[in-house]
């Protein structure tokens, strides 16, 4: 079975990057598999690690098929066969060892796995075994990093110019679980990033358009260029890389670009600002945690205590971070990235200037009297370190390079908070987005700070639900305050598109609110990428229908690629039992029984009970209490979107098998099979369209499929129902040829007597 270890970093006390775990052994003393790749423990019985993806060791699961959104990257080198023919062989071997190991690590440090190396080209996968939402932006990020460190690589060595140029797509694939290297990937998506790339000039990197339009919130793109491709018979859309423009490992939009107003929220809003409040009153901190889905609106609420904070008369030191998701030095890169902001530090300047930067500005908070050279070169010594270096050039946290204790780091670090607030006269105010990424380390003296710190200071830790799962303790007891934020009503919802789209009629605003499911992202993402699609257009007054484009139009639109890996992502945070539990329900419907579960799970509903559970506590699914509802006892997924990626994401045997064992549980229930045969027989057609060629077992599927066809089609006509009889019986017509080949049934109709049937629904 799949198996998908919990989400969250659990590391050391200080940050540990992939290039220091190179070697790691199967387990530690504890009995914990340890990652080769990030060093990071997996005590459960994960198949992949929690933080890279990568394979764990020692794993011997079965190969077994899903359907991914993956984002792939083909890199080759410029002018290789040339270069080769002019340099020796040794030499020639030696270079490409060095230039695979580069590429290897800068792809691997971006969370993502080399599948493959062809001659001098290499081919590296993003969510081949685990979907995180920024997959696309690591891909990128890695092949605009390939062509800076191969250039770099090249002037070193004694060869002079080295180039590399890169393709990258994003699309649905193909996977195998359980592979390892070359063949665990395949998809058209595949050979595009191949062709990109072969079109890409040298140093650059050209990505598809569902790349771009995952990542354009962070990474800066040129105009588009149409390609004609070989082996594509229309030419693609391609968009040259050029640069990042966001901080790293973001993961979501910046906040400024949510153009929304705040709807459905003021409650949660009062409570931030009287956590302010609280702070300055008392002169103590306070820890805020916002915790809520992706999507729900956890970074507009934080915007909205910003916005009422400008208009506060007093100064206040704002700073806001994000917990990276990948790469080196990550354990305190909120606190890092606060420190530099703070003080003026710039990318890519000496470590010389950020530890003057860092000086002075200790300086300028302390009074001339109490300004002495060992108290200064205390807190400097233990800062330093956050700002990628400590006074003697050692690395940024990645060891106790130092040779101070983690007590020592946490008592300078809060000091320099304690300074910032009497310094500056102002309360401080600490946002922490992405804090389902945070190392406890971070969390450890997050709780340091909020206990033993003397200044006003608001702590503002933004994450997703699972954090307090493996965090209960945050957020709890005095001196703290916790925020859950679910999804917002059909009327705020309503409200909220309404804000974006004023010209839409109110039929249409209720339709895209029910596509949405209270979650305000998707609301958003829904627009764009129909906008992007034409159906919607963006005049001076906001955005109206297409002309020609009807309510149904938007009802059947696709829902846009970044709100499906999402979900996916959110669906693969979980283990392996709770999210093969949600395939198997998609499977049966937007709503099941347990019992319906159980007999397709091969499990007793006592055996489910734990993973149900757990799908409801994270948001999957909601069961049904109501005592008028006609449901009752039954559970339903918390969102139509999340079930159709939990389906979409199994292969099409395994969906194809599912659909069968649960018609065989449909037909063997009196009680589950009497109350739709429409069911049974859309289920038996789903698992015949799924199936790529006929088997042993198609003919009496496809006649099973006729038999409930014709029961489902004649109850539709007795009742009345012309359009849903008519257009069952011509499901029963396409189906007829699989279930007779020889023409007739048994009871030697033919396919000419339901045509006839057909005929009299329409007319009668």
């Amino acid at each position: 079975m799949w198996s998908e270890a919990e989400s969250g970093n659990v590391g050391p006390s200080v940050s540990t990057g992939p290039s220091a775990s190179q070697g790691r052994g199967l387990s530690s003393a504890s009995g914990a598999r340890i990652c080769a790749s990030c060093a990071t423990p997996s005590t459960d019985a994960a198949n992949f690690c929690s933080q890279c993806g990568a394979a764990l060791p020692g794993v011997s699961e079965p190969q077994r098929a899903e359907r991914r959104y993956t984002s792939i990257l083909f890199a080759d080198l410029v002018g290789f066969t040339e270069l080769a023919e002019r340099t020796d062989a040794e030499d020639m071997r030696e270079l490409l060892s060095g230039y695979f190991a580069l590429c290897r690590s800068t792809i691997e440090s971006l969370g993502g796995v080399v599948e493959k190396f062809i001659g001098d080209a290499v081919m590296a996968v993003w969510g081949a075994t685990r979907t995180r939402e920024d997959d696309a932006e690591r891909a990128v990020r890695a092949a605009l990093e390939l062509t800076k460190v191969v250039g770099d690589y090249g002037r070193a060595s004694a060869l002079g110019a080295f180039a590399v140029r890169v393709g990258v797509v994003t699309d649905e694939v193909a996977v195998v679980l359980g592979a390892a290297g070359e063949g665990m990937v395949t998809g058209a998506a595949v050979n595009l990033a191949a062709r990109l790339q072969a079109a890409a000039a040298p140093a650059t990197v050209l990505t598809d358009a569902h790349t771009r339009t995952l990542t354009v919130d962070r990474i800066d793109f040129g105009r588009e260029t149409r390609i004609d491709l070989k082996g594509i018979a229309d030419e693609v859309s391609a968009y040259p890389a050029l640069r990042v423009i966001s901080e790293t490992g973001s993961g979501a939009a910046p906040a400024a670009e949510i153009l929304t107003n705040l709807v459905g929220r003021d409650a949660e809003r009062d409570v931030l600002i009287e956590s302010f409040d609280r702070v300055v009153a008392t002169g103590r901190p306070h820890l805020a945690v916002v915790s809520g889905s992706a999507g729900v609106g956890k970074s507009r609420l934080v915007l909205e205590l910003r916005d009422h904070l400008d208009h506060v008369p007093m100064a206040i030191m704002w700073h806001s971070a994000r917990c990276l998701s990948y790469g080196d030095g990550v354990a305190y890169s909120a606190l890092s990235s606060a420190v530099r902001s703070r003080i003026g530090a710039v990318e890519g300047e000496s470590e010389t200037v950020a530890l003057g930067r860092l000086r002075t500005k200790l300086v300028s908070w302390t009074s001339a009297g109490d300004a002495q050279t060992a108290d200064l070169d205390w807190m400097c010594e233990r800062i330093a370190p956050l700002l990628g270096a400590d006074v003697a050039g050692a690395p940024l946290l990645n060891s106790s390079s130092a040779g101070y204790g983690r007590h020592e780091f946490f008592a300078a670090w809060s000091l320099w908070f304690e300074r910032m607030s009497a310094g500056e006269n102002a309360p401080v105010v600490w946002v922490i987005e992405d804090a389902h990424w945070a190392d406890d380390s971070l969390l450890d003296f997050v709780q340091h700070l909020q206990r033993t710190n003397p200044a006003p200071i608001l702590i503002v830790i933004v994450t997703r639900p699972e954090l307090l799962v493996r965090r209960p303790d945050l957020g709890a007891g005095d001196g703290a305050t916790q925020l859950e934020l679910g999804p917002l009503d059909e009327e705020s919802i309503v409200a909220l598109i309404a804000g974006l789209a004023p010209e839409l009629p109110r039929d249409i605003l209720r339709l895209l609110s029910a596509r949405v499911g209270g979650v305000p992202l998707y609301a958003r993402e829904l627009l764009r990428s129909l906008v992007d699609d034409g159906l919607l257009q963006d005049t001076a007054d906001g955005l109206r229908l297409a002309p020609g484009v009807s309510a149904g139009t938007l009802a059947m639109a696709e829902p846009p690629a970044s709100l499906r890996v999402l979900i996916a992502s959110r669906l693969d945070s979980l283990e392996s039992g709770p999210r093969l539990v949600a395939q198997l329900a998609s499977v049966l419907g937007f709503s099941f029984s347990m019992s319906a579960l159980a007999a397709v799970s091969r499990r007793s509903a006592r055996e489910l009970a734990g993973d149900v559970s757990t799908l409801e506590t994270r948001g999957i699914l909601i069961s049904i209490t109501d005592p008028l509802s006609s449901e009752r006892g039954q559970y339903v997924f918390s969102h139509p979107l999340i079930r159709q990626v939990a389906y979409e994401m199994q292969s099409r045997r395994s969906r194809s098998e599912r659909h069968l064992a649960t018609v065989d549980f449909l037909e063997s229930s009196p009680d589950e099979g009497s109350r739709s045969a429409a069911v049974i027989a859309q289920h038996l057609v789903d698992a015949l369209h799924l199936q790529t060629a006929p088997s042993a077992s198609t003919e009496s599927a496809a006649r099973r499929a006729v038999h409930w066809l014709l029961a489902a089609a004649d109850s539709a006509r007795r009742l009345g129902a012309a359009t849903a009889a008519r257009r069952l019986y011509e499901q029963a017509i396409d189906m007829w040829p699989l279930a007779n080949p020889a023409g007739r049934d048994a009871d030697g109709r033919t396919v000419r007597d339901l045509e006839e049937l057909a005929r009299e629904v329409t007319t009668s």
